[in-house]
């Protein structure tokens, strides 16, 4: 394949955070059931299914511990 470029992916990054949601760091896009979309750089995914704005965290800075 002499000459032919491919295109690189960005890298995304999935940290689990302690006691916290997990963090999805690169280009996340994020497809909810109804067929809405969110293009984000940056996620927060809830693990303690608290969040009022599923699958999205938003209480990520409390870090409740899931007992997991």
């Amino acid at each position: 394949m002499k000459g032919t470029i491919v295109p690189i992916k960005p890298e995304v990054v999935v940290k689990v955070i302690e006691c916290g949601p997990l963090r999805i760091g690169g280009h996340v896009r994020i497809m909810f059931s109804d067929g809405n979309m969110v293009i984000k750089q940056r996620a927060f995914i809830c693990r303690c299914g608290k969040s009022s704005n599923q699958p999205l965290c938003i209480r990520c800075k409390e870090r409740l511990c899931l007992g997991i």
